[in-house]
């Protein structure tokens, strides 16, 4: 037996949701002022177009698994869950527009509070987290302690043309859930639906969405970019992207995507600024390329915005090569940062296991020597060493081979981690991580004057 979901708005994404729902085994409960699409949905009929809607609700229908009303009460008054699914459009200024979000979440708090009777609600609503912490702070203050707050944000992911497909084949199903009574619902929902389920804090939940749409803006920017530059060579862009796309170990894969240390090396800065300028001198328009080596240049100086934010004027870097099992120097975002820092009057060790000065030549031994003339004075082969003679130690790369907890960090240290550690136990330094808590909280960021 399934569950009873009350779905807020018949729009796309309700129509979509109280069709395949109901094709799951659950009853569904159609919501929306509009009395249009309740006579649809209450006839088994689709209130858009959209292949398979119409079939999948006119089953439904038969069986009895579907209605609709204008009430909200009336809905809730029968259902195990909630499903809010209004729209927030775009307002002029770019922002969006969360009142109906809103109003209905606040409808649904306030009968909850009058019956007593804690109704999951799960938002398929796209928001942003600050919206969807006013709201949780608004079912909290309603309802605790007296029941839980019972909030899920659910992001859908499905396409228009192929929303029903999405729906039983997603990439993956996502709940960013405040708590167990919301969870239990969330198990109950997709019942032989085989796809990688995530439970997140509601926050992450709401973040992926935005992830993932603006990832494929990007992503359409930049085959469209290519396609441009490949024209002007006289070369077939859909031959080149067909090409492209076979690598799904580097270009359609994970890698490059976890958020971290920005991008150097002797390749990839060297390649994308010459694409640039062959873009340039043939008048040609690549705003996402162009601007990619700023977005770059921006990372690497919050970065040492935060460093002079911390104290300590003995610095420790683990790390410098731009990247691990190489002693390529060459446009690694670590030497710009040093550079910076000894400017700033702070003193540097650095122990990178794979670099030896003696053994740099050409191109990188240049770049090396014009960046940093002092470098051989400034490295220690000693990880523990550089601990112990530092306030503040940078966390570039993982410390090959020797494991981070057992180097002799002592309190009032700070360690900035701009790896992402997944554990910190056994460290004593106070921890700030780059675009993630560190695990003492922010007592790294204390402000002092530089």
């Amino acid at each position: 037996m399934g569950l009873t979901v009350a779905v807020f708005g018949l729009g796309y994404v309700g129509a979509t949701s109280t069709a395949c729902l109901a094709r799951l085994g659950h009853r569904v409960i159609g919501v929306d002022p509009d009395p249009n699409k309740v006579d649809c949905i209450a006839n088994g009929k689709a209130p858009l177009q959209e292949p398979g809607i119409d079939d999948l609700l006119a089953q439904a229908h038969r069986r009895g698994a579907v209605s609709a009303t204008t009430n909200a009460g009336e809905a809730l008054q029968e259902c195990d869950a909630c499903f809010v699914c209004v729209g927030t459009p775009s307002l002029r200024n770019g922002a969006i527009d969360t009142s109906f979000l809103r109003q209905v979440v606040g409808e649904i708090a306030e009968f909850r509070a009058a019956h007593e009777r804690c109704i999951p609600i799960l938002t398929r609503s796209t928001a942003l987290p600050s919206v969807h912490r006013e709201l949780m702070d608004i079912l909290a203050r309603e309802l605790m302690p007296r029941q839980p707050v019972g909030y899920c944000v659910h992001p859908e992911f499905l396409r228009e043309g192929q929303a029903v497909t999405d729906f039983f084949e997603p990439s993956k199903i996502v709940f960013g859930c405040t708590d167990e009574a919301v969870r239990k619902i969330c198990q109950q929902l997709y019942p032989g639906i085989d796809a990688p389920v995530r439970y997140v804090e509601p926050d992450v939940a709401a973040v992926v969405k935005y992830a993932d749409n603006c990832f494929h803006a990007v992503k359409v920017t930049f085959a469209n970019e290519i396609g441009l530059l490949a024209h002007s060579f006289g070369v077939d862009s859909r031959s080149v992207m067909d090409v492209f796309c076979l690598d799904t170990k580097l270009n359609i894969s994970t890698k490059y995507l976890r958020p971290g240390m920005p991008y150097g090396g002797s390749c990839l800065p060297k390649d994308l600024r010459g694409v640039i300028s062959w873009a340039r001198q043939e008048a040609l328009h690549v705003p996402m390329l162009e601007h990619v080596p700023l977005s770059n240049e921006a990372q690497i100086q919050n970065i040492i915005s935060q460093i002079l934010h911390m104290e300590g004027r003995r610095i420790g870097m683990i790390g410098l090569a731009f990247k691990d099992q190489t002693d390529d120097l060459r446009d690694s975002p670590m030497v710009t940062i040093a550079e910076h820092l000894l400017g700033k009057g702070r003193s540097i060790l650095v122990y990178d296991n794979n670099l030896m000065p003696e053994r740099l030549v050409g191109s990188n031994r240049r770049f090396a020597l014009e960046s940093l003339p002092h470098l051989a004075t400034m490295l220690v082969e000693d990880c523990h060493r550089l601990v112990e003679e530092t306030d503040l130690v940078i966390l570039a790369r993982a410390c090959t081979p020797v494991p981070i907890a057992s180097l002799p960090w002592k309190r009032g240290q700070t360690l900035f981690d701009l790896v992402g550690l997944s554990d910190h136990s056994g460290i004593k330094a106070d921890i700030s991580g780059l675009f993630w808590p560190g695990s003492c909280g922010h007592a790294a960021l204390r402000t002092v004057s530089h």
